[in-house]
C-alpha cells in the first residue's frame, strides 16, 4: 500500500479521491435520510479513523516535524472534518448531493480572492475568467426554476462549507510537508472534529443533536471506508505533487457525483440539464482559478 502511494501518479490519485469522495457523498445521501447530519458525521468520522489506524503501519513514515505537524492536522478536524463536512452534510439533506457538490466545487475563489483583497496580489486574466465563470454556474444554479428550485437561504450551509473546504487543502498540505503521516493526520483530525460536534451537539435542537443509532451507526462503514480513501489519496497527491496541478483535479468530485447520482438516486434526486450545464461551468471555472494561480 506504502509502495503504491509512494510510486503511482500525484495525479491519478487526485482523480482516485475525487471518485471515492464521490462516492462517499453518494452513500452520505441516503444516511442523511435516517440520521441528523451530526450523527452522520461523526460516524464517518469515526469509521475513518478505524481504517486510517489499519492503513498507518503502510502509509506513514513520521519523518518531520511532529509538532508542526500536529497544528496543520488539528485545523484539519475543526476545519475541514468538522465544520466542512457537518455543513455539507446538511445541505446534502437540504439541496440535494449534486447541488452541494457543485457550490462546493467553487471553493478555490476564496483562495483567489482572499489573496487580490488581503495580500494584495494581482491575478492574471485566466483567474479572472475563472472566477466570472464559477459566478455564472453559481447563478445558473442557485435560480433554477419549477420543482426543483431551492430558494437561495437553502444554500447557506453549502456556501459556508465552501468557504472552509478552500482552506483544507493548504492545510493538509502544511501538514504533509511538515511530517509525513497522512493515516495519524486522519486520526488525530477525525478525533479533533468529533469533539468539537459532540460539544456542538449539546447547543443543538433535539432533531439535529448526536445520537447513537447502531443501524446508522454501521451503515456508516463504507462512506468511512470511502472518505478514508479520498483522504488518503488527496493527502499524498498534495504531499506528492504541484497544488496547481493537484488541487483542480480533485474539484471534478461533483462530475462523479452528477454520474453516480443519475444513477443510483434516482426518486431521491432529479438531475436536469440546468444542473448539469452549471456544474460544468463551475468546475471549470474552479479548475481555471486553481490551475492559474
Amino acid at each position: 500500500m506504502g509502495e503504491w502511494l509512494s510510486s503511482s501518479p500525484p495525479e491519478f490519485r487526485a482523480l482516485l479521491g475525487a471518485f471515492f469522495f464521490a462516492c462517499n457523498q453518494i452513500i452520505v445521501r441516503r444516511l442523511v435520510d435516517r440520521a441528523s447530519p451530526l450523527t452522520v458525521t461523526i460516524c464517518v468520522n469515526f469509521w475513518m479513523s478505524i481504517v486510517a489506524l489499519a492503513l498507518m503501519p503502510a502509509t506513514d513514515s513520521f519523518e518531520g516535524n511532529f509538532f508542526r505537524a500536529m497544528l496543520f492536522f488539528l485545523a484539519v478536524g475543526i476545519i475541514g472534518q468538522a465544520t466542512a463536512r457537518y455543513l455539507a452534510y446538511f445541505s446534502n439533506k437540504i439541496v440535494g448531493v449534486s447541488r452541494t457538490n457543485a457550490v462546493v466545487a467553487a471553493s478555490p475563489i476564496g483562495a483567489a480572492l482572499t489573496g487580490v483583497f488581503i495580500l494584495g496580489e494581482q491575478p492574471g486574466m485566466a483567474v479572472w475568467a475563472g472566477i466570472a465563470l464559477v459566478v455564472v454556474g453559481l447563478a445558473l444554479l442557485t435560480s433554477e426554476k419549477g420543482g426543483e428550485r431551492h430558494p437561495l437561504r437553502s444554500y447557506l450551509f453549502a456556501f459556508v462549507a465552501t468557504v472552509a473546504f478552500s482552506i483544507t487543502p493548504y492545510l493538509r498540505k502544511g501538514g504533509m510537508l511538515a511530517m509525513n503521516a497522512a493515516a495519524l493526520g486522519v486520526i488525530i483530525s477525525s478525533i479533533v472534529a468529533n469533539s468539537t460536534l459532540l460539544t456542538t451537539s449539546r447547543f443543538l435542537t433535539p432533531a439535529q443533536k448526536f445520537r447513537l443509532d447502531k443501524s446508522v451507526f454501521f451503515a456508516s462503514v463504507p462512506a468511512g471506508i470511502f472518505a478514508m480513501g479520498a483522504a488518503i489519496n488527496f493527502w499524498t497527491s498534495l504531499r506528492d505533487g504541484p497544488l496547481t496541478v493537484i488541487a483542480p483535479l480533485i474539484r471534478m468530485t461533483p462530475i462523479f457525483v452528477l454520474i453516480l447520482s443519475a444513477v443510483l438516486l434516482r426518486g431521491r434526486e432529479r438531475i436536469t440539464w440546468r444542473l448539469v450545464i452549471a456544474t460544468l461551468i463551475v468546475v471549470g471555472g474552479a479548475v481555471l482559478v486553481t490551475s492559474a494561480s
